[in-house]
């Protein structure tokens, strides 16, 4: 074996005294629209007439910048709801026609005031509360016909985030959802508790606290106020079966490290304090009922009548249309047997009432006790007050995960269908450790790992880890399968081993490189060292420096002379795949590496730019290292050379302030330099890509096409070290 080498492949410029200056995206954008039929929301009545007429803010801001960049080299005013515009989480029925829809408006060069090259000027309390805000419109939803762009909810949220900022306290948002799984366990969803759905939405929901954090230092929180005990007795869900759920989401919450996603009771809406002090499953069971009256008691109007507030709110007619029609597959099963059609509907009817009269109470508390956060809905709205978003990126139907399972294609892609629905031919049931069914996998071979039972647990967004079933177990990484590693990673990068033995073994771990493809190795030898150096030169490459890197991809200036078009020309040739073992864990906080995925960046691309727009974009390099190369006219865009799909081709500006090393310039060369704040912000958006914390002996191989990849700064004092070798 070639003897191992403390190198770096890329030169990479790193950051100078003000370190690791990362930059984080702040486009606008509105993902997909949320789980309800087309009538299940009380605010869609609203007509255009009375719409703000407040934009969203779709330009690019590059103003915080600094701040953002500085964070990550470490590692890193009220507003009244209608009480009208609040359903019940649970009604969301699947809607069949919308789509993600997202803006942001493109910037001309003349409009573009920050190009990067000088260190952006300190914000303002304006300046951040405008990136907060931007940050929240990413997560927007809207109808998929409406063009207007037009938030109504954004002039009273930049006022609310301001105080915030103001203050200097993390942002408070409130989301009323995750009731119960719904009543019709036979063909809706997998049982009475959380399963992969809720986990992802939960990773989802901090994804979007930690995407505040990166433009806001104190971040934010987002608040689960869970509406089962308003309408759990209406159908025919036990106080114990709402215990058990909202207590199960909380364990899984800790247990995925969402720190960021909190829950409330009815308790705290009745005026009692939040408290860190766990109630006991007695108590709750006792109280619930009181809990219940009490709030219809203390917030239903008096007086209230729900036939005459149906017939004369616009808006509560289509949520009481809304409720009947979900109702007709929730209570499918319940009732009374030989009931005719004119039977049911009238039960339905009975029923949609009564969560209108539990709706209003509801809806009233939260406004009046909830004021000072920023108020979410999982419903589509007309977002005067509120933002409404999906709380699972999610293809096809929209719907929620307690009113569906979720589906996992191969490549990690979402969709979200009723159980009974997934046909087993394509698609296997897969359980959690506890035994209990959690959600719907497409079959393939390459779960299929003869003598070894291990699990493959998605992580979000992108990516897979693959460990023992059994942590007790522990098979050794002489024996597996490279091959369907490799398979993997071209499928949903990065593919993680986690927990195997002799994954830190210099011999075995460039034998098994030969497994997996043809070794690309570079003058230096195969296995190469990746940790900082002493005193590496201006022009060395920050991957041997604790300095946090620009984002790109392996090989770039890996050059071989070849012939085109009859002249001999330098010529990339980047290495098919990236493979990792992790001599020592990432330091807590610090020298995460960062994988975007292309399907992902493609997925939630911001209208109005479009796949095919960036297809035709051609882009230069020139890099200040030892080789002083210009690279011309390099496409954006280039197809996967196995499955054909886009995959994204970047190397971001690196820039002399904000590194001590070697430096890079990049343009586009037949386009508007707007395209890059765009590439930017979407490389680090969260939803598009995974923030990775090596675990000691993880083995860890990705997609060197279709991921983009950086790391984040770190300690020089942490020793962090990993081996890399490159094939194809």
């Amino acid at each position: 074996m070639s003897a191992p080498a403390v190198v770096s492949m890329i030169p990479f410029p790193e950051s100078d005294n003000q370190s690791a200056l990362l930059k984080v995206p702040d486009v606008s954008v509105r993902p997909v629209e949320s789980d309800r039929s087309e009538d299940d929301s009380a605010s869609d009545a609203e007509t255009s007439s009375t719409r703000s007429t407040v934009e969203s803010d779709s330009g690019v801001s590059d103003k915080h910048l600094l701040a953002v960049r500085k964070k990550l080299a470490k590692g890193i005013a009220s507003i009244s709801t209608p009480a009208d515009e609040i359903e019940p989480s649970w009604t969301a029925a699947p809607q069949d026609d919308t789509k993600p829809v997202e803006e942001h408006k493109p910037v001309e060069d003349s409009e573009v005031a920050y190009d990067g090259k000088k260190p952006p000027t300190p914000r303002t309390v304006a300046d951040i509360s405008e990136d907060v805000v931007r940050v929240l419109a990413r997560y927007r939803l809207v109808h998929q016909n409406d063009t207007s762009n037009k938030w109504g909810a954004k002039a009273k949220f930049l006022a609310q985030v301001e105080r915030y900022v103001v203050r200097g306290e993390a942002v408070s948002m409130a989301l009323p959802a995750f009731p119960f799984k719904s009543p019709n366990k036979q063909t809706k969803v997998l049982g009475t508790l959380p399963g992969k759905g809720e986990e992802v939405a939960l990773s989802h929901l901090e994804g979007l606290c930690l995407a505040i954090r990166d433009v806001y230092e104190p971040g934010a929180n987002v608040y689960i106020i869970s509406d089962g005990l308003m309408y759990n007795d209406i159908l025919g869900i036990s106080d114990l079966e709402v215990w058990r759920y909202g207590q199960a989401l909380r364990q899984m919450a800790k247990d995925h490290g969402c720190d960021h996603v909190q829950f409330l009771r009815l308790v705290n809406l009745l005026g009692g304090e939040r408290s860190d002090e766990p109630i006991k499953e007695e108590e709750y069971l006792k109280a619930a009922p009181l809990f219940r009256d009490e709030l219809l008691t203390r917030y239903l109007p008096e007086g209230f009548d729900a036939d005459a507030h149906i017939a004369k709110d616009a808006d509560s007619t289509l949520t009481y249309r809304g409720y009947i029609k979900f109702l007709e597959t929730d209570l499918a099963n319940q009732g009374e047997g030989g009931e005719t059609k004119a039977q049911m509907k009238k039960r339905y009817e009975a029923t949609a009432k009564k969560m209108i009269v539990r709706g209003k109470a509801f809806a009233t508390s939260i406004a009046q006790n909830l004021a000072d956060h920023i108020r979410l809905s999982i419903h589509a709205s007309t977002e005067k007050n509120k933002l409404s978003m999906a709380i699972i990126p999610q293809l096809g139907r929209s719907s929620t995960p307690w009113h569906a399972a979720l589906v996992r294609a191969v490549d990690g892609s979402i969709t979200m269908a009723h159980s009974a629905s997934v046909p087993a031919l394509t698609h296997e049931l897969i359980f959690d450790r506890e035994g209990r069914p959690s959600y719907f996998r497409e079959r393939s071979d390459l779960f299929n790992w003869p003598g070894m039972d291990v699990e493959f647990d998605y992580t979000y967004p992108t990516g897979i880890v693959i460990s023992p079933r059994d942590p007790f177990t522990k098979y050794s990484f002489r024996n597996v399968q490279m091959q369907k590693v490799r398979a993997l990673s071209e499928a949903c990068s990065p593919v993680v081993l986690r927990g195997f033995t002799e994954t830190t073994d210099r011999h075995t771990f460039e034998a098994k490189a030969y497994d997996a493809g043809t070794v690309q190795p570079w003058t230096w030898g195969v296995s190469v060292t990746v940790k900082e150096v002493v005193d590496p030169g201006p022009k060395a490459s920050a991957v041997t420096t604790s300095e946090a890197m620009p984002m790109h991809y392996d090989g770039f200036f890996f050059f071989k002379k070849e012939m085109v078009d009859g002249v001999e020309q330098k010529v990339s040739k980047v290495p098919r795949f990236q493979y990792f073992t992790a001599i020592t864990p990432s330091p807590p906080g610090d020298g995460q590496t960062l994988f975007a995925n292309s399907r992902l960046f493609f997925q939630h691309l911001p209208a109005p730019y479009t796949l095919a727009e960036l297809e035709k974009l051609k882009w230069d390099c020139r890099h200040s290292s030892n080789w002083d190369n210009h690279m011309t006219d390099l496409p954006l865009v280039v197809p996967h050379p196995t499955n054909n799909k886009p995959c994204i081709r970047w190397f971001e500006p690196w820039y002399k302030w904000m590194t001590k090393f070697s430096t890079s310039e990049v343009n586009i060369s037949n386009g508007g330099q707007q395209y890059k704040d765009l590439i930017r912000e979407m490389l680090y958006d969260r939803r598009v890509c995974l923030y990775f914390n090596f675990e000691q002996g993880d083995i860890l191989v990705a997609d060197n096409v279709n991921m983009m990849h950086t790391r984040t700064a770190f300690g020089s004092e942490t020793g962090r070290e990993l081996w890399r070798i490159h094939f194809n």
